[in-house]
């Protein structure tokens, strides 16, 4: 698994990837909604290096797969490591609304976004209502 500086555009960029991919389709809204939210000018990168990380995260999951050929795209292990790499809190919280506003772009929470977000939030000792009034105080 290809590793980033704690706290780096990239280790963002790679929950995002994680969570983009977590329905097992990459939508253009998701893409869309980042560049409406302008969430590459908040993080730090450049729209082509975003890109690049979720192609290496799309070509990490083709090489775990499984060895009957299944890619298991909600993995707690995979998941710790992707979201250990995003430590400060206020960081945290601007990933947490983003990862929302991808699960919600193409109008459907799917139940491994709820998933993945719920075990994120867990993880990473948050809760709806935390993170509500911590986004409220941006």
């Amino acid at each position: 698994m290809k590793s980033y500086e704690k706290n780096s555009p990239e280790a963002i960029s790679r929950v995002l990837a994680m969570m983009m991919i977590t329905d097992a389709k990459l939508d253009d809204s998701e893409i869309e909604v980042l560049d409406e939210l302008r969430v590459f000018d908040i993080i730090g990168i450049s729209r082509a290096r975003f890109s690049g990380v979720v192609q290496d995260y799309c070509a990490e999951l083709m090489e775990e797969g499984a060895p009957d050929g299944k890619i298991r795209l909600v993995d707690k292990q995979r998941i710790d490591e992707i979201i250990g790499l995003v430590d400060d809190h206020a960081k945290r919280v601007n990933t947490c609304g983003m990862m929302l506003n991808i699960a919600n772009a193409d109008g459907l929470l799917h139940d491994t976004e709820l998933a993945v977000f719920k075990y994120v939030l867990d993880r990473w000792n948050m809760t709806l209502d935390s993170l509500e009034r911590d986004l409220t105080r941006r």
